[in-house]
């Protein structure tokens, strides 16, 4: 699970600095201007608009202004514990920096994250692992395209894939057809590049879009069930629920609870 201890928008002037002190949370930066030097166990980092880093717990850091410019960044301090899934980068002891290839939808969600710690409405422990989960697979993907081209690019033809089809029944040996490559080979990949399996994957855009559904459409449980392509609602209630911690009944009257009030 991951669980943020302080998520910002910091807007650093030029007296800012971070003295060297070790670090007792894992650390996410995404540089939106500007320039500055991170270190990370001795190691220089420099960062510029659109680059991401990643500082693990118990790191020693500090950071100062690049040619004496001032920046801005999205911070997020976080404690991670490790599930029966993982993602590369949080397993490093060193810094990783990458450029992120999408900056504005990466700024985006972490405009989005912030907000979400902010406002703390009933489920935002749940919406901020998932979106904190999202920024770090983003990063992940960079450092792996960074290190292997190849499997960042037939990732992202799954991924495109299963962006269009989602609603239907997705085979793995359909996928491995489409890329001309094994079964075991691509979910081996999927999962090395993502932290996620691909069935994991399928299942975290479905929820996706079904909290959409739950909240901006005049659909039914029942009818969002089938249009998400889940065999019986019972199994849709299941997975739901397991994944956002109530189910979606609850979700929609807590939505509906809150647009009532804001209303007013």
């Amino acid at each position: 699970m991951l669980e943020p201890i302080a998520v910002y928008y910091e807007y650093c002037d030029l007296d800012w600095k971070v003295t060297e002190k070790t670090i007792e949370n894992h650390l996410l930066i995404f540089m939106t201007d500007g320039m500055m030097d991170y270190f990370v166990n001795g190691e220089k980092f420099t960062l510029c608009k659109g680059d991401a880093l990643y500082v693990p717990m118990g790191a020693l850091r500090s950071a100062r202004h690049m040619a004496k410019q001032k920046h801005e960044m999205y911070v997020a301090h976080f404690h991670y514990e490790k599930e029966s899934y993982t993602l590369p980068v949080l397993e490093e002891s060193s810094g990783r920096q990458a450029a992120i290839f999408n900056q504005a939808y990466y700024s985006q969600r972490f405009s989005l994250l912030t907000q979400q710690w902010l406002r703390k409405h009933n489920f935002y422990q749940v919406a901020c692992h998932y979106n904190l989960l999202e920024l770090l697979t983003l990063l992940n993907i960079e450092l792996t395209h960074q290190e292997n081209p190849a499997a960042n690019n037939l990732v992202m033809q799954i991924q495109e894939y299963i962006a269009d089809h989602y609603r239907e029944k997705i085979e793995l040996k359909k996928l491995a057809k489409l890329v001309d490559r094994t079964p075991s080979y691509i979910s081996t990949v999927f999962h090395t590049v993502t932290g996620q399996t691909i069935t994991e994957y399928i299942q975290q855009i479905r929820l996706s879009a079904a909290r959409d559904l739950l909240t901006k459409s005049h659909m039914t449980i029942g009818e969002i069930s089938n249009y998400l392509g889940f065999c019986e609602q019972s199994y849709f209630n299941k997975v739901f629920k397991k994944a956002i911690g109530v189910p979606p009944s609850a979700f929609m009257k807590e939505h509906k609870q809150k647009s009532s009030f804001q209303s007013r």
